[in-house]
């Protein structure tokens, strides 16, 4: 009998044991979820947006050229990005942007050219879900900021074709958290616009701060980040 009752309580020792065991298996896999759980939720938190822009009209329109050399000395660049920021969680801000003009389809160069080059002189914020229409102008020196063979074909009324503008600057993504803080990222971004045509925009256009557009036929030309950018140049 003391050998029997001996045999069940070792029985009932393993069975705990056992229990004991599965119990504690079953908590650390709930363990491991719930933290896999957290930090894929603090991944995609953190997780950089993409700012989508596009070149209104896939145009740099120029103030027209009336003679040579250009008065004030001075070559007038026109345009608009549309910049739309698609997520729900963040809002984004594209700051210290140079933008570069460069010839790379031309015939009578063998190699690209750089047409221009210069900075935005303000930055592009973008709020959740919204579009947001940034419009540049900027004031060139002939010869020194443009090449006076593209100049000249401005003024002759000649278009260049088969331009690519490029984008480089700060990226920054601002998410609000519920303690009422905000996480920001900030990352270099690159942006490739292809193709683009500069023309003289008309008359018009050289008593104005917005191009004319009236005359072409607006086609917007995408701008892709440098990841997603064909290698054109």
């Amino acid at each position: 009998m003391q050998m029997a009752a001996t045999d069940q309580s070792k029985t009932a020792t393993r069975r705990f044991g056992w229990l004991y065991v599965a119990r504690w298996a079953v908590a650390s896999v709930v363990t491991v979820l719930a933290v896999a759980v957290i930090v894929r939720a603090v991944v995609v938190m953190l997780r950089p947006e993409k700012l989508q822009l596009k070149l209104s009209g896939g145009r740099v329109a120029v103030d027209w050229i009336p003679s040579m050399p250009p008065p004030g000395n001075e070559v007038a660049l026109n345009f608009v990005l549309v910049a739309n920021n698609p997520s729900g969680r963040a809002s984004v801000e594209y700051t210290n942007v140079t933008v570069r003009l460069t010839d790379v389809t031309s015939a009578s160069s063998p190699s690209p050219t750089k047409i221009a080059e210069f900075d935005l002189p303000e930055s592009i914020p973008v709020l959740q879900r919204t579009a947001h229409e940034a419009m540049v102008r900027v004031g060139m020196t002939p010869g020194e900021d443009v090449p006076m063979r593209y100049v000249r074909a401005l003024f002759e009324g000649r278009s260049v074709d088969g331009v690519e503008m490029m984008l480089r600057g700060v990226f920054h993504s601002h998410v609000a958290m519920a303690s009422g803080d905000y996480v920001t990222t900030s990352d270099l971004a690159t942006y490739y616009c292809w193709p683009v045509t500069i023309a003289v925009g008309g008359p018009s256009s050289s008593s104005s701060s917005s191009p004319d557009y009236t005359s072409v036929v607006v086609t917007d030309a995408p701008c892709l980040d440098k990841s997603e950018a064909p290698a054109i140049v």
